[in-house]
């Protein structure tokens, strides 16, 4: 449950960080030095998106570079340099207003004169005919330092669309009956996967399910156990999430278990469990005494 990569933008950057490991070390590569070219993309990628939310075209793109190397992909498309700028002017030429705003996002710098700015932003949008539009977008820039600047070589824009409210609603009904029928249960990791698996059947909009345990100590140390659930074509898979992983940290854990009450994650890539861009729906369940059994979650993938 980590920030979302896009395969194609990691084969590039894998080229990248070929490419230029082939230059001998230089004091460029120390921590300081990566750290100031992270603070220089981070502010240039600020500038960026204050553009977009002028619905300016020309400025959002004018770091762009020009070589015919440079790829450039927005929505599954193929764009030149000329004709991404086309595009979105086009685009934008249809819009009232955007607000574009950065969920997460991470700096990398493999390399003194590369880095690459991984991006999970909110969009929302009104057109000239006043239709409201909710979205999420998944970027991925690669910036190059050229003798002219810092240029954009690769740029990767997904767009996912958000649940529906009737879609978020139904998730909520069904999460919080099953909710209802598990409290009185005494329950154990082991049996989860009769009762997550038939949910899941159940609901075929839930792309996965688990219930994530409240920590407990043994021999010294914390056990934590989150046996979690998800559709692969017409069959269910299970994973344990890894136990390096302290899922008592995520937003989608942690926010109900602070506020006892129901929540909403915001969208993140699940390389620990599902492998997809998702959004969690998270109830914290309690049992006698009102002591904490853990957090049940329901999972829809973003597509």
């Amino acid at each position: 449950m980590k920030k979302p990569v896009r395969i194609i933008s990691f084969v590039l950057l894998m080229g990248v960080i070929a490419l230029n490991s082939c230059k001998a070390p230089g004091p460029g590569n120390d921590e300081k030095d990566k750290a100031a070219v992270a603070d220089t993309i981070s502010r240039l990628m600020t500038e960026v998106t204050n553009y977009a939310n002028q619905l300016n075209a020309d400025s959002t793109f004018k770091y762009l570079s020009s070589d015919s190397s440079s790829i450039f992909m927005s929505a599954g498309m193929h764009y030149s340099h000329g004709n991404l700028y086309s595009v979105f002017r086009n685009l934008y030429s249809r819009l009232k207003s955007q607000q574009i705003s950065v969920v997460s996002s991470i700096v990398k710098v493999p390399a003194p004169d590369v880095a690459v700015w991984i991006g999970f932003l909110k969009n929302s949008y009104i057109t000239r005919a006043d239709q409201v539009f909710d979205g999420w977008l998944c970027e991925t820039w690669i910036w190059q330092r050229k003798t002219d600047g810092w240029k954009v070589i690769h740029y990767h824009e997904s767009i996912l669309s958000a649940p529906s409210p009737d879609q978020k609603k139904l998730v909520e009904t069904a999460l919080g009956k099953l909710a209802g029928e598990l409290a009185v249960k005494s329950l154990k990791p082991e049996d989860m996967m009769p009762l997550l698996t038939e949910y899941l059947k159940k609901y075929p909009l839930v792309y996965g399910t688990t219930l994530a345990f409240a920590p407990f100590e043994s021999n010294g140390k914390s056990i934590k156990r989150a046996p979690y659930f998800y559709r692969s074509g017409s069959e269910f898979k299970q994973v344990n999430l890894p136990e390096a992983y302290d899922y008592t940290a995520s937003e989608w854990y942690a926010v109900p278990v602070r506020t006892k009450a129901p929540f909403w994650s915001s969208p993140y890539y699940d390389d620990g469990g599902g492998g997809v861009v998702m959004i969690t729906y998270s109830i914290p369940l309690y049992g006698k005494d009102n002591v904490l059994t853990g957090v049940l979650t329901s999972d829809l993938e973003l597509k």
